[in-house]
């Protein structure tokens, strides 16, 4: 599972109204921005650690998250 390396609040999309980043079941390449973590008005990129298949996305768009919080789990 990739983590939350930060406390912030999630976005799956760069805009409210834009498509989101990832999906279930989609195949990722490592250092695909996966989401983004809004921290002190900063948006991070969260990048994919490694190549795999998006399992299930365990945060809600503009859900709070603590350090280290399940965010995605890759297959």
């Amino acid at each position: 599972a990739l983590t939350s390396p930060m406390v912030g609040t999630v976005y799956l999309s760069p805009e409210p109204k834009a498509k989101p980043f990832v999906q279930q079941g989609q195949n990722v390449k490592k250092n695909d921005v996966l989401l983004v973590i809004e921290a002190m008005k900063t948006f991070n990129e969260i990048k994919a650690p490694k190549s795999g298949v998006i399992k299930k996305i365990v945060v809600l768009n503009s859900q709070p998250v603590e350090f280290g919080d399940d965010l995605i789990i890759f297959e």
